[in-house]
């Protein structure tokens, strides 16, 4: 909870098998009144697979909601007492038969932070083997594609890749992995912005 702010009531409005809707009654800092309506979910990854020609897996499948079919990096919710790292590796696993040496961490991402209490945690693999994929009826319509990390990045940017953690994801990657993606040395102070070398 925010210092100085109080929940005064919480109430679910809904429950289905993979959301609760909340409503919320918050006194805030300054006693003043707030009602927060939001959902609560699991926690989701997004895993990079990231092979040694600088190819990204990407799994492209129809999202109901949204009423579109997306290009993602493989990912799903977690399950109950999943950790997110083994959800990480089983998502991999399932929707794009990709098992992984190395998996480590980029970045926790909120979903959707007005409105959604879920986190997004989001993962590079690396030293990749194909396998045979295990994914569930949902998803029988999911194709997965292979893109250079340039052509990825370029997707973020031309919207052929608009789903969020997809989008962190791909461009932390890139950060990352790029030799002289790094930020600028900050300028001294009273200067204007450091200079390019």
């Amino acid at each position: 909870m925010i210092d100085g702010w109080t929940t005064v009531s919480s109430t679910v409005q809904y429950t289905g098998a993979h959301v609760v809707v909340r409503q919320d009654s918050v006194r805030r800092t300054d006693q003043s009144m707030g009602t927060y309506e939001y959902t609560d979910s699991a926690d989701g990854v997004r895993v990079v697979a990231l092979d040694v020609r600088d190819r990204v897996a990407l799994v492209e499948e129809n999202v109901y909601v949204c009423g579109q079919r997306l290009l993602m990096c493989p990912g799903g919710g977690c399950q109950p007492g999943e950790d997110p790292l083994s959800a990480a590796r089983r998502e991999l696993a399932e929707e794009a038969g990709i098992r992984a040496s190395e998996v480590e961490p980029l970045t926790m991402m909120w979903r959707m932070p007005a409105g959604a209490r879920t986190r997004e945690h989001l993962y590079l693999a690396r030293g990749l083997s194909i396998g045979e994929h295990h994914r569930d009826p949902s998803e029988a319509d999911m194709e997965l594609r292979w893109v250079t990390l340039d052509e990825a990045v370029a997707m973020c940017g031309d919207g052929r890749i608009t789903e969020a953690g997809t989008l962190a994801a791909i461009l932390l990657t890139a950060q990352r992995t790029t030799a002289g993606f790094a930020a600028p040395p900050a300028a001294a102070p009273g200067k204007g912005p450091a200079a390019s070398p």
